[in-house]
């Protein structure tokens, strides 16, 4: 016959089995936790790449577009178009893995183009002819990182010139 101590043992041991098996599975729920938590911080670690990588195009862009209308600034007339050079910012120091660059838009044949005659120049009296116009000039650029990331801006730039009077 069993004795009372041989149930009492076998009790404590059947709770002890299902202890176990209740941290078992516990230290199963927290390992996918921490495998889904992993997931999600590379893929955010990637989309912020991503976002730096864009990021550093637009702004490589957008001091093509500055430098285009300093060259829209220097041009003597509607015909002299001046030509947009390639140019790489910054140094190795601030860009160890590369530095951005801009170009003109591969997308046209000239990045530089004079567009059209604005208006008189404002303040002008109306009564006689205009001397100067505002001319319009449309400056297309695109921003490069060396991983890749591109940018386009399109810029419109006025500049005051003699109207041929």
């Amino acid at each position: 016959m069993s004795r009372p101590e041989d149930a009492l043992r076998l009790g404590n041991r059947r709770r002890e089995g299902s202890a176990l098996l209740v941290a078992v599975m516990m230290l199963v729920l927290m390992g996918l936790i921490g495998i889904a938590a992993l997931d999600t911080m590379t893929k955010d670690r990637q989309v912020a790449g991503f976002e730096n990588r864009a990021r550093m195009a637009f702004y490589a862009a957008d001091a093509g577009v500055a430098t285009g209308l300093n060259l829209v600034r220097t041009a003597p007339n509607r015909a002299a178009t001046p030509a947009l050079p390639a140019t790489t910012l910054g140094d190795a120091v601030i860009y160890p893995y590369g530095q951005p660059s801009f170009t003109g838009d591969p997308l046209v044949a000239k990045p530089i183009v004079y567009s059209k005659d604005g208006g008189p120049v404002q303040g002008m009296n109306l009564q006689v002819p205009p001397q100067f116009v505002n001319t319009l000039w449309d400056i297309r650029v695109e921003g490069q990182t060396v991983d890749g990331g591109r940018s386009h801006l399109e810029a419109m730039a006025t500049k005051m010139l003699d109207n041929g009077y």
